[in-house]
């Protein structure tokens, strides 16, 4: 029974409060209700735009970018690294979350990213026992043979994909030469796709094309909106309000039972504040900006940040926003050769017009994809008996450096930078995410609009690099004791010196990869290059354009760390919030360490573990202790 916005003839208590309806929230959501004598009440900031053809055409996602009605728009502070540079942040403000709004790419971590989650002390947060959630929350619908020879994608194993899962996954039936020639110009350059990506065994380094969380069906947008909502949007034990924005959790200190989540405060549509109060549970799914944030002002956090801001102290937790992790990311883009189609092509009335209509009318065209080209790779340049020699000099150097970690730094920092070192010393493992759009770019833009805008009159392919696996780490904090002003987000990108010097000699290898056939073909011979005037030449030179040139994947993650409390952690390995009774946390702040590669598909993964791990800590309950 999703409630409208201006009514309130609900219940005052549920079993459980589910603060944001996004990736993880619906997920939860969606699973906790199958029990008809349980009851949620699930709390949205953003409308419910299900319908809405921005969100629902796969070739449109770009425009729902730094557009508040879509799009919370976060901005870092000023990087020091980058000269100053603020970085936007698109994180989504609508049913479905930023599943709704983000690039549909589903690409599953390797092994070594989850067995990472367990070394640093979460008891059954490894690759065996997170795979059968991988494949539990998606349906994987093979591709046509044409398309399948295309796209080279005989290294899906079919057996190991989801077959019953809500959100549909795909690969584009519309394709052009440069999605052909993505696969075979990485054999060329000797790093075909090792293994699938969905394998426990393999760590699938190479160049491959990729899995679209889109419907082929309807070739619309699968998120967790259409996925995990619309289908149960009926249950009489489920209410969905939207436009609500959660103040803060209702905290209590109880003699026998310590601090307890009784419930949330938020606004209602019409700014009118609101409680309700929960029965068993509060659970956080608001993402890795705003759950730290809404910890802070709830009481929870640094007893110095809290107190500078007026806001009454419940548990001190220094950890709160911290181990901010993301993927930073640069690239450039090349003229590609005259009469080659690219996304730029939509700069014309007519192309978008045509496009528009071969898709509302027959779902067909260039609409119906997204991108779908990527590689993992190590640093080639390491990969020689020299490389070798100085990355351990490299190493030696920089990875345990105490003055390049964050004020309030984890005990496991330490432990962190061990598993981050020994994965970039094994070949096997990708530190770079290289990734491939057929449209221009403009990396040195701050709005993630001006980035993807089509400003330049040429034709344009676009080459991504995001670093996989980064030392860096930052943080997010409330600026206030209000929910309505902006966290400072500081992620404090390539502090960590190891950081540059790894991004530095992937965007060296992009001219390679350019240079290499089939691709080379596709580019033009002396077109232009964009950004203008692109010296990599050297690893300083290098170093000098990514600093100028860095924007976010957005892929922010790590702040409400599931750790021990001793080494950093904020929930554990139940996500239950350290120090509280009837508090968890479940979204992408939740993960010790990034995994590589997109992280949507570990977002759904944990949200289904985290839904049975609930579940099975209620069975023969009945509500918190009182």
């Amino acid at each position: 029974m999703s409630k409208s916005n201006n009514d309130f003839e609900i219940a005052e208590s549920f079993d459980y409060i589910i603060i944001g309806a996004g990736t993880a929230g619906l997920v939860v959501a969606n699973r906790l209700t199958t029990d008809p004598h349980v009851s949620a009440l699930v709390l949205e900031a953003g409308a419910n735009r299900l319908d809405d053809p921005k969100i629902t055409t796969p070739g449109l996602l770009t425009l729902t970018y730094d557009d508040p009605q879509y799009d919370w728009s976060f901005n870092t502070i000023p990087q020091d690294q980058l000269y100053g540079k603020s970085v936007s942040h698109s994180r989504g403000k609508v049913v479905g979350g930023s599943s709704a709004i983000n690039a549909l790419a589903l690409i599953y971590p390797p092994k070594s990213s989850i067995d990472a989650w367990e070394r640093l002390g979460n008891e059954g947060w490894n690759w065996d026992a997170m795979a059968p959630y991988y494949r539990k929350f998606h349906t994987f619908n093979p591709p046509s043979k044409e398309t399948a020879e295309a796209l080279g994608t005989a290294y899906i194993d079919q057996e190991i994909q989801g077959k019953s899962g809500p959100i549909q996954s795909s690969f584009p039936e519309f394709h052009g030469p440069l999605g052909k020639a993505w696969p075979q110009t990485f054999k060329n350059l000797d790093f075909p796709l090792t293994s699938d990506p969905l394998s426990s065994g393999g760590q699938a380094t190479g160049g491959f094309s990729y899995l679209s969380t889109v419907d082929p069906h309807n070739w619309e947008r699968s998120h967790a909106g259409s996925a995990y909502y619309t289908p149960i949007k009926d249950r009489p034990n489920l209410c969905l309000l939207t436009e609500t924005q959660v103040q803060k959790i209702i905290l209590e200190k109880q003699s026998a039972a310590g601090v307890v989540a009784k419930g949330v405060s938020f606004l209602d549509h019409g700014g009118m504040p609101r409680t309700k109060m929960a029965k068993r549970e509060v659970i956080v799914c608001a993402g890795a900006i705003h759950s730290p944030q809404l910890l802070e002002l709830s009481g929870i956090g640094s007893a110095h940040i809290l107190r500078s801001h007026g806001i009454d102290l419940f548990i001190d937790n220094p950890y709160v926003g911290e181990n901010f992790q993301d993927h930073p990311m640069t690239g450039m883009s090349f003229e590609v050769i005259d009469g080659l189609p690219t996304i730029d092509m939509i700069r014309d009335p007519q192309v978008i017009q045509g496009a528009t209509e071969a898709y509302q009318t027959s779902r067909q065209g260039p609409l119906t994809a997204g991108f779908h080209s990527v590689a993992s790779l190590p640093v080639v340049e390491f990969l020689t008996e020299e490389g070798q020699a100085e990355l351990g000099k490299l190493l030696e150097q920089y990875v345990q450096l105490p003055f390049n970690t964050p004020a309030a730094k984890p005990p496991s920092l330490s432990t962190q930078y061990t598993i981050l070192r020994s994965l970039l010393e094994s070949p096997s493992e990708g530190s770079i995410i290289i990734g491939m759009g057929a449209s221009q770019m403009h990396f040195d833009k701050s709005l993630q609009k001006d980035i993807y805008a089509i400003t330049e009159p040429e034709n344009y392919v676009s080459f991504l690099v995001a670093l996989a696996q980064p030392f860096s780490r930052g943080s997010v904090h409330t600026t206030s004791a209000s929910i309505s002003d902006a966290p400072e987000i500081d992620p404090r990108y390539l502090s960590h010196p190891l950081d540059i010097e790894i991004l530095a000699r992937h965007m060296q290898y992009i001219p390679k990869i350019a240079a290499t056939e089939p691709l080379a073909s596709l580019l033009k011979s002396g077109g232009r290059r964009l950004p203008d005037g692109i010296d990599l030449g050297s690893v300083d030179s290098a170093k000098e354009y990514c600093k100028r040139n860095l924007i976010t994947n957005n892929h922010p993650c790590g702040t409400c760390a599931m750790m021990p409390f001793e080494d950093g952690g904020v929930v554990d390995s139940r996500l239950r919030v350290h120090g509280v009774k009837g508090l968890r946390v479940v979204d992408a702040s939740v993960f010790p360490m990034i995994p590589r590669g997109n992280i949507q598909s570990s977002v759904y993964a944990v949200a289904e573990k985290a839904s049975d791990l609930i579940m099975e800590d209620w069975q023969g309950h009945s509500s918190v202790a009182a």
